[in-house]
């Protein structure tokens, strides 16, 4: 299964702005940026609070992955970071729309390099405390999207 669809699926809400999470959440928008030809990829993630103030942002490049993938490992590293930064109370927005249907769902993925990565970020958003992943239209999704490139 290779994750490639960008526009949500019916039951997704079309989210085009991005909206400060409530209470004491921190918001974590995620997004990769690909280079088929390079098997180059760049992450992009940056974590705001409900005033929406930016309280951490991070941009890194990896390769020797495929283009299929790429949107998930950069989910995995935004995880990993989530969880070193010790926020409890995360919501995790991405404007990949297979990536968040993959993570709501309950379906195991394991004979694939894919459902490598999507156990490693179950696993990582079962040790935050409360975390969860939703979509967000391109558009919402901006300033992840810039750090990636």
């Amino acid at each position: 299964m290779a994750l490639r669809g960008r526009g949500p699926s019916t039951s997704q809400r079309m989210d085009t702005r991005w909206t400060p999470p409530g209470g004491d959440h921190v918001k974590i928008n995620v997004d990769g940026a690909v280079s088929a030809h390079q098997r180059a990829y760049g992450m992009g993630a940056v974590a705001q609070n409900s005033s929406g103030e930016v309280v951490a942002a991070m941009s890194c490049k990896g390769q020797g992955v495929v283009c299929g993938i790429a949107e998930a490992c950069c989910l995995r590293k935004a995880l990993q970071w989530a969880r070193d930064l010790s926020f409890e109370k995360v919501i995790m927005e991405s404007d990949c729309a297979s990536l968040v249907t993959a993570m709501n769902s309950h379906l195991s993925y394991i004979n694939s390099s894919l459902g490598t990565v999507l156990s490693d970020c179950k696993l990582l958003m079962a040790s935050i405390t409360n975390c969860h992943v939703k979509f967000i239209h391109r558009m919402g999704n901006l300033v992840a999207h810039e750090l990636a490139r």
